[in-house]
């Protein structure tokens, strides 16, 4: 990995948001529902990056920001699977 503080910053959103919802453990299709929902904040974070007053909204600072959280759902997603031992 050329950048290891993406995996520091991915397992800090990680944290905040096992603080902020507990253990969560869902079925395979609600996870499916949030990290649809984060990749869709993704792609609205792009819309208004490249907007004309895109860089005072948060340019792609904000992108990367979301796109950290759809990261940390998706490694909570298959920890989730791992305890249900979906995944041997």
């Amino acid at each position: 990995m050329n950048n290891p503080i993406v995996l520091v910053d991915v397992l800090k959103e990680q944290e905040r948001q096992t603080k902020k919802w507990g253990i969560r453990d869902h079925e395979p299709l609600s996870w499916l529902a949030i990290l649809v929902e984060e990749v869709g904040e993704v792609a609205e974070a792009i819309l208004i990056a490249q907007s004309v007053d895109g860089e005072e909204n948060g340019g792609l600072e904000e992108v990367r920001e979301e796109a950290i959280h759809v990261a940390a759902v998706a490694i909570t997603f298959v920890e989730c699977l791992d305890r249900r031992a979906i995944i041997p």
